[in-house]
Formats: structure tokens, C-alpha cells, sequence
């Protein structure tokens, strides 16, 4: 709990329980998760606050988000130095054409590319879909 309690610190977010609840899953599961993951692992908790607890880790440089096949969003944990306006996960992501299930590539590195005159680049995204490892036993 004090590293979560720190992240939050460092981030200035206001600490409440379902912040420390979630950020705390998404530390010890390491794990890209949606909200739908969120609700069963916590069926008590208030769908619409942890909505708007992934919203406000993403707009603080605590997650960064992941658009794969389907209509839900992911989250993922950000680099430490991202920030509200930078995120520098600037990593592909991975995900299994059968279990569906997204994973950071945190190993590789997506290329910094030059745009024409007049281009500001706001996000970066690069999504690799396959067969994951535990599908392909």
C-alpha cells in the first residue's frame, strides 16, 4: 500500500479507497485490464467510479490506455515519468487473436518518426495481433 500511497503522491492525486484499491490490482497484477476485468474482480465496487477512476489515473500519467479489438478500452501502468501531458509509453502492444487478452511489449521500442511541417503527433499506437503463447498449447 505505501507504494501505491506514494504513486499517488507523486502524481497528486487525492487519495481515496477506490484509487488505493485499484491502483494497487493494476501494481500487483501487472496486467493490461479493462473495466469489465475491474467488475469481476470487484463486484461490490461502483462501476461509474472506477470508470472515473481509470479516467483520472489516464489524465495523470498513472495509465496509459489501449484501444485493441472490441469496444472496451484497456490500462495498463504507465512509465514512472509520464506525466498528465506526456505519456512515454511509447511500446506495441500485443493481442491474442483468441483469448483477446493484450500485453505490453515493454521490451521494444516504436520508432520516433518525422512528420511533415505543421504536424503536432499527439499519440502513438502500434497494436501487433497473433496467437499468444498460452493459446498456441
Amino acid at each position: 500500500m505505501e507504494q501505491v500511497n506514494k504513486i499517488l503522491d507523486q502524481k497528486a492525486v487525492r487519495i481515496t479507497p477506490m484509487r488505493q484499491l485499484l491502483l494497487e490490482y493494476f501494481v500487483e497484477e501487472n496486467a493490461v485490464l479493462g473495466l469489465s476485468e475491474l467488475e469481476k474482480a470487484f463486484p461490490k465496487s461502483d462501476r461509474i467510479t472506477m470508470y472515473r477512476t481509470l479516467k483520472t489515473f489516464e489524465e495523470k500519467g498513472i495509465l496509459h490506455s489501449i484501444k485493441g479489438e472490441g469496444d472496451e478500452a484497456k490500462y495498463a501502468l504507465c512509465n514512472e515519468h509520464c506525466t498528465p501531458v506526456y505519456h512515454i509509453d511509447k511500446h506495441p502492444h500485443f493481442q491474442c487473436q483468441k483469448c483477446k487478452q493484450v500485453t505490453c511489449i515493454d521490451s521494444q521500442l516504436i520508432p520516433a518518426m518525422e512528420l511533415p511541417n505543421g504536424y503536432v503527433q499527439k499519440e502513438v499506437t502500434m497494436m501487433i495481433k497473433g496467437i499468444c503463447s498460452g493459446c498456441q498449447t
